[in-house]
């Protein structure tokens, strides 16, 4: 299980790795969706490319990365543990089950508990707009426009987007919190390969 464990690792790096820089990319664009110029064609051509480095373009797919992180890490560190995995999406039970295994106490619960909480944190008002319950109807709308049923209900991705300064603030958060997970984990990884 210790093979099948590392490729879920690896792979749940790689998904980190790529949000990491994404959010990297909107911290330091300054989230911005402004454009200034000395003529209208300049300013609009200035907004054009700050959006492409703002919420607007790059939060839902920086979001899904990250949650395909975890989700990726999570499974991994049960298979480490000689846990079978499913084909689950459910993030909060794979996170009771390292509870289970490490206790609330340790390190890595909690650095994987605060990574997923701002996950959530940054996602309340968008699930809340859109209805989403469960984590496999969040993961339907970070990937496609409309859900699957049907009825093809468009998802609503406004709450994702145009956050300014804020956004900033929970970006930075995110980024620490993906950074300190992923050192906790892959400690664990290396303690146990």
């Amino acid at each position: 299980m210790k093979d099948r464990a590392r490729r879920y690792f690896l792979l749940g790096d790689q998904y980190l790795e790529t949000s990491k820089l994404l959010l990297e990319t909107l911290i330091n664009n300054d989230n911005s969706n402004a454009g200034f110029g000395l003529t209208q064609e300049e300013a609009y051509e200035e907004m054009r490319k700050n959006v492409l480095k703002s919420d607007a373009t790059l939060l839902i797919p920086t979001i899904f990365n990250s949650y395909q992180s975890l989700e990726l890490f999570l499974k991994g560190l049960l298979l480490l543990n000689c846990i079978e995995t499913d084909n689950t999406h459910e993030v909060s039970d794979m996170i009771a089950k390292i509870k289970g295994i490490y206790g609330d106490k340790s390190d890595i619960y909690k650095k994987i508990r605060a990574f997923y909480k701002e996950q959530v944190d940054i996602l309340k008002n968008y699930k809340k707009t859109n209805n989403i319950t469960t984590t496999k109807e969040l993961y339907e709308s970070l990937r496609y426009p409309e859900d699957n049923s049907l009825t093809l209900k468009e998802y609503d991705y406004f709450d994702l987007k145009y956050n300014g300064d804020f956004g900033i603030r929970n970006f930075k958060v995110l980024l620490k919190r993906l950074c300190e997970a992923k050192e906790v984990i892959l400690k664990e990884y290396h303690e146990k390969y």
